[in-house]
């Protein structure tokens, strides 16, 4: 009998590749899976269009020096090392670098450039409702802006000004207690000023934004752990904001929720900015800007009532709540951070403190300020030395220490004479831009308010450069 040869089928051949195929990787993946990712970090290191810039071996290859750095809690002393090792571009990330120039960075920061948002700021809670600074849908960021840019004017901010009086006579009561012994401290003798000056900044706030002090300096502790709880937040905010796809892990999670200690809706400050909404409503009786305790003014979140109420399709409810939120979460941290340095940078320098003293005593003297009392915003513009230390301490220790990111638009962009490819991310770092011996002096690095009071076009010119998240305007980029 003649036998008779079938034709070949192209799919036994198919199984048989796949199958020889997954046999040997699953005979080889302690060799294959390190091997693929030397790849990966060669592809990334040599093959990038960034691959000319210098930096970290870790850095090119990872985002994980970015974690790490991050997690350090130095990162803004880790990129003033980098920048002076390395130079006016350096790369920290496979597709990210830090650029040190105050002209490239304020093209990179300036609206209407077209360089957005990353993913890191969408780690920020709220994550259902992103407030100014955590918004990246320009549009929607834009909407947002135009109704916070109300109250936090100046000319707000000043209408403000008596309201917070007693929260400032009551933190003078209280380190006046302390100099006088009047109150036992610590038994090593010693207090807190900065924390007392978070106390201080949260209960400014509380009377800005919902006309209530939140009890910190009367009570003289951490009401609820706020402070504590936005510290973590924070840290966890900065280092998973790095790696923004791990956020989806944690706490966008639906199990994270399970955990009440976890969920982000039970921190203090989500309670009260959804209790003080609760408090408000209903919100047509926020149309004139009264309050229920009917003295007549109008605290941020009635602003922000009211701009709901003229265009709720633009900016909704959830708009409200998310930036009168962001407001506590970030502006008490920043405020408290200025005061902070200021405080420890004038009180650090003998000559400084002592040529401020000069000029509060000098100015009481000659009566411009009041013997006693506090003293107004208008005030405190003509004490020109007071002014300079503040600047100065805002620009040796800027509040935020975390890299400002933005993507390079779809064509690329040229900034400092360099081109980079469409999206690519650049970073600006202000403890970096803060210390350009170009701009600020060779001593950049000193803490010197004299350098603001030299040239009146050389000081404008030095506030051009400045990129300080320690003021509302600051907090609505």
């Amino acid at each position: 009998m003649e036998s008779r040869l079938e034709p070949l089928d192209p799919s036994d051949h198919s199984s048989t590749y796949t199958g020889a195929a997954g046999l040997f990787i699953r005979q080889h993946w302690l060799i294959l899976g390190p091997l693929l990712l030397l790849l990966n970090a060669i592809r990334t290191r040599y093959l990038s269009p960034l691959r000319r810039y210098p930096g970290p071996f870790l850095a090119s290859t990872t985002r994980l020096w970015k974690v790490l750095s991050t997690a350090s809690r130095k990162t803004h002393l880790h990129h003033i090392a980098l920048h002076r090792r390395y130079g006016p571009v350096v790369r920290i990330a496979p597709n990210e670098v830090s650029i040190a120039s105050p002209e490239a960075a304020r093209t990179v920061l300036s609206a209407g450039k077209r360089f957005y948002k990353t993913a890191f700021y969408a780690v920020f809670p709220p994550p259902e409702n992103p407030d100014i600074f955590t918004e990246v849908d320009e549009e929607a960021h834009a909407r947002k802006k135009k109704v916070a840019n109300v109250p936090y004017s100046m000319a707000a901010m000043q209408q403000l000004g008596p309201f917070i009086d007693d929260t400032i006579d009551l933190l003078a009561a209280k380190l006046a207690g302390f100099a006088t012994k009047r109150v036992e401290c610590k038994a090593r003798g010693s207090v807190d000023l900065g924390a007392w000056l978070h106390y201080f900044a949260f209960d400014v706030l509380g009377e800005v934004a919902f006309s209530r002090s939140f009890g910190f300096l009367a009570e003289g502790r951490d009401v609820e752990d706020a402070i504590a709880t936005i510290d973590r937040s924070q840290a966890y905010n900065g280092i998973v904001g790095q790696v923004p796809w791990v956020d989806r892990l944690l706490r966008r999670n639906p199990l994270w929720k399970l955990v009440p200690t976890l969920d982000t809706r039970n921190a203090p400050i989500t309670r009260i900015a959804l209790s003080e909404l609760e408090r408000r409503r209903p919100f047509e009786k926020e149309s004139e800007g009264k309050l229920r305790n009917d003295d007549g003014r109008q605290d941020l979140l009635a602003s922000l009532i009211k701009g709901h109420l003229e265009t709720p399709e633009k900016f909704s409810e959830g708009d409200v709540f998310a930036v009168a939120h962001g407001a506590i979460f970030a502006g008490s941290d920043s405020t408290a951070s200025t005061m902070q340095s200021l405080f420890w940078h004038v009180l650090s320098s003998p000559q400084a403190h002592a040529k401020l003293v000069q000029e509060i005593s000098g100015a009481v003297m000659s009566g411009a300020l009041p013997p006693a009392g506090n003293i107004s915003w208008k005030e405190a513009q003509e004490l020109s030395y007071f002014q300079a230390c503040l600047k100065e301490a805002m620009r040796v220790r800027p509040a935020v220490g975390l890299n400002i990111t933005r993507v390079v638009p779809p064509e690329g962009a040229e900034l400092d004479g360099r081109f980079f490819p469409g999206g690519t991310q650049v970073a600006v770092n202000g403890w970096v831009l803060h210390r350009d011996k170009r701009i600020f002096g060779l001593d950049a690095d000193e803490f010197r308010p004299e350098r603001w009071l030299v040239d009146v076009e050389e000081a404008k010119r030095m506030e051009r450069y400045m990129f300080q998240a320690s003021s509302p305007a600051q907090l609505l980029r």
